[in-house]
């Protein structure tokens, strides 16, 4: 018997995070909001889960269902949609990026988000993080 769907949402610009958890305020960017979502799901009681569904714009699932794959994977979850979108240049850039910053949290325990003070500011606060 499969554990009903929870969605994770991105925080909007300005408007009150969606998450239906305080431990999922914790992300700011794709990249910290995967690495929350994984120590989020670390914590969840049994049955364990197998399958995460992400869910968000088109442009930007390709780039968020590859970073949860990174998180996620090892720990043996699956992460979906099984189609991928292409993405659009700017994304694929972006997704390069994300997916060194899930490498290094994943040796390391850090996404170097710390790197960029002004970013980390302006999106926390937006976030109401």
């Amino acid at each position: 018997m499969s554990r009903p769907e929870r969605p994770a949402a991105r925080c909007l610009r300005r408007a009150p995070p969606p998450q239906p958890t305080p431990e999922l305020l914790q992300g700011f960017d794709t990249a910290t909001q995967i690495t929350a979502l994984a120590h989020w799901l670390r914590l969840q009681p049994s049955p364990r889960i197998a399958r995460v569904w992400i869910a968000t714009d088109p442009d930007h699932t390709a780039r968020a269902v590859v970073l949860a794959r990174i998180a996620l994977g090892s720990k043996g979850i699956r992460v979906g949609p099984a189609d991928l979108p292409t993405p659009s240049p700017s994304e694929h850039r972006k997704l390069l990026r994300d997916a060194l910053r899930l490498t290094l949290w994943r040796a390391t325990g850090s996404t170097g988000a710390w790197l960029a003070h002004d970013a980390l500011a302006v999106k926390r606060a937006d976030c109401g993080v």
